[in-house]
């Protein structure tokens, strides 16, 4: 089985050979940092028990700043000082933790602030390889998210576990989704029941198919048209293609106005965090948002400088000594 030493470039293997015979006694300062402003940063910790147990830290001295802060453009988040042999074969694994990890929890942390109060859940597991998931919905977390769709997301914890159904247990049942729900609601009667509402393209039709059926039992819809169709609702001359503000709109006045106010309306399909803050400028009555890809994207690159040698101010052109009184000591 490869080793995690097996996953490092091998240039840095060489330097690091190098130091040992050439500048063994030579101090180093490397600083790593991204350059993007408002960045959630998520990794540090995973990067701190990397160094922890593949190094000797009393040969060298360890700065960061904690794992959850706020970060911003050139904003040293982490600094190794010390003989360059001990530390500095671990730069490009580090650069990756950050870079993945921060770019995930800043995705969840945009994407909480433009929803507000409103109910997120991260259906990010079908968005990447599952290997990835247990890191990916810590970084979730640490940006704001707490609801997953998968029990290893949320850590077990089926209060804040989430899904209605997919498409084809509709399929199932012939496209017949009052039929499908009570499918499900007869095999999981303690579940809340959430009907999918957009298999025919149809969301306030098959919404009050369901309501007239369960009443008080159904407790909200799901609504994932896809970007590429325009609901029934819509005549000509109003096309929307997707879930749309007036889509959810007119969904939810048909809701109230057949005995339907406690059902809530959960959208999902492409949101990002820029999509439900339109929907929030919109007022769009909204309970909860189905986030999948969008909180994978990786955004947020991390670069590490050698920016001194014994004390001396030296670096690439461009990359000098970047000081920042936030980090605190590693012990």
């Amino acid at each position: 089985m490869n080793n995690l030493k097996d996953k490092i470039s091998i240039y840095f293997y060489k330097t690091q050979e190098i130091a040992k015979q050439k500048a063994n006694k030579k101090i180093v300062t490397l600083q790593f940092f991204q350059r993007h402003n408002d960045v959630k940063l998520c990794g540090i910790n995973e990067a701190l028990e990397i160094l922890k147990n593949n190094t000797d830290i009393s040969k060298y001295s360890i700065r960061y700043i904690p794992e959850g802060s706020i970060i911003h453009n050139r904003e040293v988040v982490l600094e190794l000082e010390g003989p360059y042999a001990e530390f500095g074969i671990w730069e490009g694994i580090i650069d990756g933790i950050l870079a993945r990890q921060s770019s995930i929890a800043t995705n969840a942390y945009r994407i909480v602030k433009a929803a507000g109060k409103k109910t997120v859940i991260s259906m990010a597991d079908r968005a990447d390889h599952y290997i990835n998931q247990e890191r990916d919905a810590y970084a979730i977390n640490v940006g704001g998210i707490k609801n997953h769709s998968t029990l290893l997301s949320s850590n077990y914890d089926e209060k804040r576990t989430y899904g209605s159904m997919p498409h084809a247990l509709i399929q199932m049942f012939e496209g017949d989704v009052v039929e499908a729900c009570k499918a499900y609601h007869e095999t999981f009667p303690n579940d809340e029941l959430y009907a999918l509402v957009d298999f025919h393209n149809d969301v306030i039709k098959d919404s009050l198919d369901c309501l007239k059926e369960f009443g008080k039992t159904l407790k909200g819809v799901r609504i994932d048209t896809s970007k590429a169709l325009i609901d029934k609702m819509f005549v000509e001359g109003e096309a929307e293609f997707g879930v749309t503000p007036t889509q959810v709109k007119r969904l939810r006045e048909a809701l109230d106005n057949n005995g339907g106010k406690h059902v809530k309306i959960v959208v999902s399909s492409g949101f990002d965090a820029n999509r439900i803050q339109t929907f929030e400028d919109e007022e769009t009555p909204v309970d909860s948002y189905g986030v999948g890809a969008s909180l994978l994207k990786l955004h947020v690159n991390f670069s590490a400088d050698a920016t001194k040698v014994n004390g001396k101010l030296i670096a690439k052109a461009g990359r000098g000594y970047l000081k920042n009184p936030k980090l605190v000591e590693f012990k």
